[in-house]
């Protein structure tokens, strides 16, 4: 017979098997977790002698695994916690430590957490964020912040990696950035026309007329060498002169990915939202976008009196053709 530490009698069996079991708890916890392999010392000596190769084993469907518990993951605390709250099944309140294992989403996963009811042992799927059908919430996030720092998906999986995060998909990326980018654009529309009614109200009051006076400059993805002009791309601002804000603005490409494989395999290609809209050279793109840009100003009912650009005076000409034949540029402080 055995006695516990809180008084009563067990059999002895009881006792070894409520030792065994203590022990083996406070080994468990006592291990220490190795973040990194480069933070910690490796014992170089736990292959059995006579080993003189080393095997790399490939785990298929590696999105799901057992081993939960290692690297970090990005957990919304409101939601992991109305998930644990109880079992879909019978309503028992679940354990995070029983959890079997976990289904990678990006940077959200699932976890796989069976009911400890022995009559129900009911698998729950517990999320670890929000998520509207199968799109994440934290994924979309990461899309809006990797256009908003000018990352790309090898610089986002660098910075995971260094975080001990499991990286991200491309296709992932691809298509949350594409979601986010035409939230983006509306976004954009938006904020242009709200500062263009606030550079007529601000001309209106300093200068005493209708007509503004906006700065226009482009740029393109590649730049030229003064022979060569070979960008793919340009784009081209639209900025008031009293508020310092972006009136309007324009696109040129001249490039579809999905249009140029079509072609070089001589097919059709297939319905997607194609971006392409120039034919021209990359040079001729910053008068075509001014031009454009007065116009679209125009329809709103707000002319443009002045441009202030660099020498070029291709732009000038082509609106003073298609525009407004008396319309000015200024190029520093001297009008011609």
């Amino acid at each position: 017979m055995g006695r516990f530490k809180k008084g009563g009698f067990s059999h002895k069996k009881y006792k070894d098997r409520y030792e065994k079991v203590s022990e083996a708890q406070r080994k468990r916890w006592n291990v220490p977790l190795e973040d990194h392999s480069y933070s910690t010392q490796q014992n170089t000596t736990m292959f059995p002698i006579g080993v003189d190769h080393e095997e790399e084993v490939q785990v298929p469907n590696s999105r799901s695994f057992t081993q939960w518990r290692e690297g970090r993951r990005v957990v919304e605390l409101g939601i992991l916690a109305d998930g644990l709250r109880g079992c879909a099944k019978c309503g028992l309140p679940l354990q995070l430590g029983h959890t079997t294992s976990i289904l990678t989403c990006g940077l959200s996963a699932i976890l796989k957490i069976p009911c400890s009811n022995t009559v129900c042992r009911h698998v729950n799927n517990i999320p670890t964020g929000k998520r509207q059908e199968r799109i994440w919430d934290a994924n979309v996030k990461l899309a809006s912040a990797s256009i908003n720092a000018g990352l790309g998906e090898r610089q986002v999986n660098t910075l995971l990696s260094g975080l001990n995060i499991p990286p991200v998909s491309h296709c992932m990326m691809s298509a949350r950035q594409k979601d986010v980018g035409v939230a983006l654009q509306e976004v954009a529309k938006e904020t242009v026309d709200q500062a263009l009614c606030e550079e007529v109200e601000l001309t209106k009051r300093n200068k005493d007329q209708d007509s503004i006076t906006a700065a226009v400059d482009a740029g393109w993805q590649m730049r030229g060498s003064g022979r060569s002009y070979n960008s793919l791309s340009g784009h081209c601002s639209m900025i008031g002169t009293e508020t310092g804000k972006i009136v309007n603005y324009a696109v040129r490409i001249k490039s579809c990915r999905v249009c140029s494989l079509a072609e070089k395999s001589k097919s059709s290609p297939p319905v997607h939202e194609c971006h392409m809209n120039w034919s021209g050279s990359a040079k001729s793109m910053e008068a075509d976008m001014v031009t454009e840009m007065v116009k679209d100003v125009g329809k709103k009912g707000v002319s443009v009196s002045s441009i202030v650009g660099d020498e070029d005076s291709t732009t000038i000409a082509r609106l003073r053709a298609n525009v407004d034949k008396n319309i000015t540029k200024v190029s520093g402080l001297k009008p011609c």
